[in-house]
């Protein structure tokens, strides 16, 4: 029995892209019911509980309008088969490229350093010479 427990992935798994889908849809709804709960705050003071429920609702309806638009739907699933097809740098990649930035901002601000001097020498030069 416990051989069969073991055997299954992790929920989040069996989900595939979807969660994306999902998690995105929740984010979505609590802004939306937070945006809601705020405006209806400055419209409305002194009604808290009120308002929050507004927002709640507000937030709701809207994951349910947009969960139901299939054109938008489809077009974040696109979004996120698109997303899911991108190849990933390692953390070794990652680190290199970094390091190049730095280095090439370290060199480059140096070069510009050193330019900026020589100029500021010259033009003392011709200046001091008139």
């Amino acid at each position: 029995m416990e051989t069969a427990q073991q055997d299954r992935p992790p929920a989040s798994l069996l989900l595939g892209p979807m969660k994306y889908l999902y998690t995105g849809y929740f984010v979505g709804g609590c802004l939306v019911a937070f945006l809601a709960t705020k405006f209806g705050d400055l419209a409305w003071e002194g009604h808290e509980q009120v308002t929050g429920a507004v927002g709640v609702v507000v937030g709701i309806a809207a994951v349910i309008w947009t969960w139901r638009n299939l054109r938008l739907r489809t077009l974040a699933m696109e979004t996120i088969d698109e997303l899911v097809a991108v190849t990933w740098p390692s953390k070794q990649e990652t680190y290199t490229a970094t390091s190049v930035v730095i280095a090439t901002a370290v060199i480059a601000s140096v070069i510009v350093f050193l330019l900026d001097r020589f100029w500021n020498w010259f033009t003392d030069l011709i200046y001091i010479a008139n």
